[in-house]
């Protein structure tokens, strides 16, 4: 009988294992009870936070495209083997808190990500409470480093993006007005179109520089009868913190009504291939786009050297580990991010939080392939803004504000 009792023990214990084997549950067990003790991990870990499924899954899988080829390339950190884990946010702010706290539980050394600003925020949150030191790719909203001194990030802030085209249109294509278009009650271009209204006051020394700004609301299609206001109003400059698929429908729409002699820029937002795409069937059209790196210079002897050379071999890299693919402006940002926080563990020996945060707070002038990056005491980057215009399929940087 009892030989019999322990049979039955025995195979109630291998099916609960193999029942653990294939959830979370097991995992974390595992995690805690053999990673942690006397078994540990000769590897090195860096967290992946992006939407790899629902509605931003394209553009956390270009930042994760970026992150893999930098790991490819550079695998090792203190000669240990680097470990890659992922947290899917699902395109979701309420999955996003979940995600999150699975990356704390698993202790990376760093966390890379994620795509959207609302999603980051989350994130920040409990990032910095567990005090792990987290590089965000593309978000631009201030408060994600605000809040947190442990989170840093590798592009431009909206502040920087609204002075930057100001210059642009007072500068480089020697405007003195201009025109703004947005989409109505759009919390998040808020501080973008401040920026740029209070740079080109300045700039121009002249209150009434932007004398029409149309809100769009989300229900029409129909852009003629604000376009047409600015065409009356004779402004060769507009700037539009809109989506790329607005932007399309409002450009084809100034094309229909010859405005082929205006300016229209994007964020950096509209820096993708699907703007190309776009600008290939409407030539006529006169486009400029925010940027955070210099893809290809008007002015090659003014342009960075070795800038241009980490670029150039980045996107060969690309194009070799993707199928011929051109590399987003996302994927360079999270190749960028990905071989700072390599650095940063090399720099603080080790992957104790704090070494690294200050490991990151002082190194300057990182060489990466969207120019050089500094970060400032809260975890901005001290880089410049670059603004490019569609030339023959491709962007080309005509403009640079540091």
């Amino acid at each position: 009988m009892r030989k019999l009792r322990n049979i039955v023990l025995a195979g109630i214990l291998v099916l609960a294992v193999t029942i653990l084997t294939g959830c979370t549950t097991y995992n974390n067990f595992k995690a805690t009870f053999f990673e942690e003790t006397g078994l540990k991990s000769e590897t090195i870990k860096i967290g992946v936070l992006e939407p790899q499924t629902g509605n931003d899954s394209k553009m956390g899988n270009e930042e994760i495209r970026g992150i893999q080829l930098a790991h490819k390339l550079n695998p090792n950190v203190l000669d240990k083997d680097i470990e890659l884990i992922y947290a899917d946010t699902q395109s979701s702010i309420y999955v996003a808190e979940t995600a999150a706290n699975d990356l704390v539980a698993k202790t990376p050394a760093v966390v890379l990500g994620s795509y959207g600003d609302t999603v980051t925020l989350i994130a920040s949150q409990i990032l910095g409470e567990a005090k792990i030191p987290a590089i965000a790719m593309t978000p631009t909203n201030p408060l994600i480093t605000t809040n947190n001194p442990y989170y840093f990030r590798v592009s431009f802030t909206d502040d920087s993006q609204g002075k930057a085209i100001a210059h642009y249109v007072v500068e480089k294509l020697q405007y003195k007005h201009a025109a703004v278009i947005r989409m109505e009650k759009d919390d998040t271009t808020t501080d973008l179109v401040s920026k740029f209204k209070g740079r080109m006051r300045r700039l121009t020394n002249n209150q009434k520089c932007v004398p029409v700004t149309i809100d769009l609301k989300e229900d029409i299609n129909d852009y003629t009868e604000y376009l047409q206001e600015i065409k009356d109003a004779k402004i060769k400059a507009v700037f539009m913190p809109v989506s790329l698929t607005t932007a399309q429908s409002v450009l084809t729409q100034a094309e229909e009504l010859g405005m082929t002699n205006v300016d229209f820029i994007g964020p950096k937002d509209w820096h993708d291939d699907e703007m190309l795409q776009f600008a290939k069937k409407h030539p006529e059209l006169k486009i400029s786009v925010a940027s955070d790196l210099v893809s290809h210079a008007e002015d090659k002897e003014a342009a960075d050297a070795q800038t241009t050379s980490n670029y150039e071999q980045f996107v060969k890299a690309y194009k070799e580990e993707y199928l011929g693919a051109e590399p987003t402006e996302a994927a360079a940002l999270a190749f960028d991010a990905y071989m700072i926080a390599v650095n940063a563990i090399e720099t603080a020996d080790g992957i104790d939080p704090d070494a690294v945060k200050e490991a990151m707070l002082t190194k300057t002038n990182f060489g990466g392939v969207s120019g050089h990056i500094t970060f400032d005491e809260t975890g901005e980057p001290k880089k410049p803004v670059n603004v490019d215009i569609v030339k023959d399929g491709m962007f080309v940087s005509v403009f640079t504000k540091n």
